[in-house]
């Protein structure tokens, strides 16, 4: 780094002096409410981050719990933040922890993350792959066509490494995660380490299920991989503590995990001979859970590859947790208890060794649920040793079934029975800070390159003129000799400074009183009297009214006309106001999208010119049943939330032609689709000097209802009230038809023929009466069909009467 950038960075690093790189905390909780353990856990990880927002949540604990109650809880105290995690046999939380929830919260501005989740690993698990990589949008680091990506992270100075969650063996079905990480080194091209291990139930691998956590819900046979990508130190080592014995075999014949033969024996037989254990006593059990141990394959750097044996199969071979290949020689390992514990230190430190972090902020660790059988009660010594190496270093992991991370030789590779740590450093990469301040410079010296490149040309050639010159401009300007001793200013330097000009010709910057930092800017006129080019920097001036001025700096170094050496000229910006003004938007901002947020009306800002949303408030999700990632960045027409398309166009044609909308009716359709009535309200904004609008969305959908039932009731009152005066017209007339019906009837002599039709004109004449009288007594009423064309009140009704 040159001296001139060393001097620009100087004001940088005082103000984030003392501030971390990365915040990191982690909680543990139990209890039988799973929401309110996760929900307290996570209240612990967060409790003292302060200096930036989270970056990830990583989540572990057993499958007991009820899973996405625990994820709500842990959500609604960590908010819209990635998270993922998966379910353990046990959990680390700076100690050894049984049935607890474990969180921890990363924070930093030099770390993001993206993750995917993919499901039905046992039945497809290429096609599992393919679905998270998709999923979690981080196909671009896994394209081996393309390097683009990692250039680019090379020249920002920015490396990645991955957080894999894979499910383990279960009674019913195997574990393919050897060959899951084997295909996503394949698509990486092996240019991202990997960090991870097997989810498991508290069962083990003889367990019914387990899961992998993503956002707010639980997966079972899934798997889940976050990619981070960062400018921080990292590290990333495997160890397991267990040592060669004397005893070796070969295989020589193998269907994937099943070893056939050994030596060219039945490997069952081969396998019992090793451990001096009877065949018989083995067949039908888990071989780990015996007095079985594992064999362990060498790699070239001395490290061994750990194969734990699961048990015997029917045709006499020995399934091992992942495959080895033909021809390779398999040892007997032992385990010395010391040893093994000491493994987790020694892995610690071999990540230091790595790494070259000399700030640790974070430990992540895996280790093998086998280790916890194998140690009994001594397990938790390997971490107390690791947390002894690093006091008061946040530590969080779990006991799996299966461990991803890197060996000696720096290849990630899946194993068993081992620890695996993922160490953060709060140090930046050399060359992310390289990077960092690279772009630190660049901004500064962008915003005042037309200005110095125009000063620079006025300034050749024409020294006499330069006095009248800079005495009309209102930043303070100076000009000084080659040997750094003042030659001129303007009369805004001596207001600025309160000095004369006659008070500094000939002296240097060291005869100014009451100018801070005078050591620093003769240092920076010596470096540019030495090397010449330009500095630029920011420097602060207390004010007689006990304020803090805040000004910019530009200087340089220029050449006479004859292209003998010149001397500095400078000018200083005030910026004090520019400071107070982004300090007001700053907190302006944050007021807007609090208020945004907690309004319970629905709302979103839309760009106006190609109308994607681009932030939406909570009340819009919840009431329309949207995701925050499924809605910002895209239309509401490729939302579909519009019932009628046609709405769509007459509310964006309003906005064009009036500028706003004013409580418009509209009915809008949810994710689910189901029908919301809105009075929808628009208006036109400027948000950083683009235009946009604002939408305000009211849910009127039951007062639409409520008015709709009133107004059938209304027409009902009126048919009916009408009914009723028909009714009595018809009453007389039906009278006095009945009577002269009555009167003919009596005579004796008359026809029996006509004697019948008066009959049947009785009959009728009376059901009128019967249904006249049940018109007047009518105060509600249903309808049924009538012929299939129509609906027709139903004067029948059974209940009604």
């Amino acid at each position: 780094m040159t001296a001139i950038v060393e001097a620009l960075m100087q004001d940088t690093r005082e103000k984030t002096k003392g501030t971390p790189n990365i915040e990191v905390g982690c909680g543990v909780a139990c209890g039988e409410n799973s929401y309110a353990a996760g929900r307290y856990a996570a209240r612990q990880a967060t409790a003292g981050i302060s200096s930036y927002l989270l970056t990830a949540v990583i989540v572990f604990a057993p499958a007991s719990y009820h899973l996405d109650a625990m994820l709500s809880g842990i959500r609604s105290a960590v908010g819209d933040v990635p998270l993922f995690g998966a379910s353990s046999a046990g959990e680390i939380c700076n100690g050894a922890f049984s049935g607890s929830v474990v969180v921890m919260a990363l924070a930093s501005p030099f770390l993001s993350v993206r993750v995917g989740v993919g499901r039905g690993v046992s039945g497809d698990y290429l096609k599992a792959v393919s679905e998270t990589i998709k999923n979690g949008r981080i196909s671009r680091y896994f394209n081996p066509q393309d390097s683009t990506l990692y250039n680019e992270m090379t020249r920002k100075g920015r490396s990645a490494f991955a957080i894999l969650f894979s499910p383990a063996p279960t009674a019913t079905s195997g574990c393919p995660s050897p060959e899951i990480l084997e295909e996503l080194k394949a698509l990486s091209c092996g240019r991202i380490p990997f960090f991870g291990g097997c989810a498991i139930d508290t069962s083990g691998t003889t367990g019914e299920e387990n899961f992998v956590f993503c956002g707010n819900q639980a997966y079972s046979d899934s798997m889940v991989l976050a990619v981070f990508e960062t400018g921080l130190k990292f590290g990333i080592a495997m160890g397991h503590g267990l040592q060669p014995s004397a005893k070796k075999a070969v295989v020589t014949k193998s269907r994937h995990s099943d070893i056939l033969e050994l030596d060219g024996k039945p490997a069952a037989d081969v396998f019992s001979a090793l451990h001096n254990l009877s065949r018989e006593n083995l067949e039908g059990k888990y071989l780990f859970e015996q007095t079985a141990t594992p064999f362990g394959m060498r790699h070239s750097l001395g490290q061994y590859t750990i194969f734990v044996p699961h048990s015997l199969t029917p045709e006499g071979g020995v399934r091992l947790a992942h495959p080895a290949q033909e021809g390779t020689s398999l040892v007997l390992m032992e385990a010395i208890e010391d040893e093994v514990i000491a493994a987790g230190k020694d892995t610690l430190q071999h990540t230091m060794t790595q790494s070259g972090i000399a700030e640790p902020a974070a430990i992540l660790a895996c280790s093998c649920f086998l280790r916890r059988q194998l140690l009994k009660d001594r397990y938790p010594e390997e971490l107390t040793a690791i947390t002894d190496i690093m006091p008061g270093v946040p530590m969080v992991g779990f006991y799996g079934a299966g461990e991803q991370g890197t060996n000696a030789d720096h290849v990630s590779r899946h194993n068993n029975e081992t620890i695996v740590i993922l160490l953060l450093g709060n140090e930046l990469s050399y060359a992310a800070k390289v990077a960092e301040e690279n772009r630190i410079l660049y901004r500064m010296l962008e915003a005042r390159l037309a200005e110095k490149q125009l000063l620079e040309a006025e300034l050749a050639g024409q020294i006499c003129f330069l006095q009248a010159l800079i005495d009309n401009i209102p930043n303070p300007v100076f000009y000084k000799d080659p040997e750094g001793q003042y030659l001129g200013c303007n009369k805004a330097f001596e207001e600025y400074f309160h000095v004369r000009r006659e008070e500094i010709l000939g002296r240097t910057v060291l005869n100014l009183n009451g100018v801070p930092q005078i050591e620093r800017h003769h240092k920076l006129d010596a470096k540019l009297i030495q090397n010449g080019g330009r500095a630029v920097y920011e420097f602060m001036i207390p004010s007689e009214e006990g304020r803090v001025l805040h000004s910019i700096v530009h200087k340089a170094f220029f050449y006479k006309g004859d292209a003998s050496p010149g001397g500095i000229v400078g000018s200083i910006t005030d910026i004090t106001e520019l400071k107070r003004a982004e300090e007001v938007l700053r907190i302006s901002e944050e007021k807007f999208l609090k208020a945004f947020q907690s309004i319970p009306t629905m709302m979103t800002i839309n760009t106006f010119l190609d109308g994607k949303i681009v932030e939406v408030n909570e009340s819009y999700l919840q009431n329309l049943g949207f995701m925050r990632q499924e809605v910002l960045g895209r239309t509401s027409q490729e939302l579909q939330v519009y019932a009628y398309p046609e709405h769509r166009d007459l509310v964006i044609r309003m906005i064009v032609e009036k500028g706003s909308v004013l409580d418009f009716t509209v009915p809008l359709r949810t994710k689910d689709g189901n029908i919301r009535h809105c009075l929808l309200s628009a208006e036109r904004i400027q948000l950083q000097n683009v235009e946009h609008v604002l939408i305000l969305l009211q849910d009127i959908t039951e007062q639409k209802l409520a008015e709709e039932e009133r107004l059938q009731r209304m027409q009902l009152h009126s048919i009916l009230e009408m009914a009723g005066t028909i009714c009595h017209e018809l009453n007389q007339p039906l009278q006095i038809l009945s009577g002269y019906t009555e009167l003919l009837m009596s005579n004796p002599v008359l026809d029996p023929d006509i004697q019948k039709k008066l009959q049947t004109i009785k009959e009728q004449t009376a059901r009128m009466e019967r249904i006249t009288q049940k018109l007047l007594t009518i105060k509600d009423c249903t309808f049924k069909d009538y012929a299939g064309i129509a609906k027709i009140m139903d004067l029948h009704d059974d209940k009604r009467e």
